[in-house]
């Protein structure tokens, strides 16, 4: 009799634990959704960003590193390169 209530008790702590494992890996835990952009293609910003690190040109011209918000709804593209730039 204690043999079978001890087995019981195992089988529940089993079957716990498996569904805790199968509500992990199903979307219920904290995953992260990566999605790949080509190279590039802008992408728009869901939510304002504070304390971005990026690049001013100052009044001759020159770029510096400056910090600024980047509003949501904003569009973030890529640098083409000192090639691509047209001065």
């Amino acid at each position: 009799m204690a043999y079978a209530r001890h087995l019981r008790k195992r089988w529940r702590t089993a079957l716990v634990a498996e569904i805790f494992v199968i509500a992990s890996f199903t979307g219920f835990g904290c995953a992260t959704r990566v999605v790949l952009v080509p190279p590039g293609e802008p992408v728009r910003l869901r939510e304002t960003i504070r304390q971005a690190k990026v690049w001013v040109a100052d009044k001759d011209g020159k770029e510096i590193p400056a910090v600024a918000d980047l509003p949501e709804g904003w569009y973030a593209l890529p640098d083409l390169g000192p090639d691509a730039r047209r001065d």
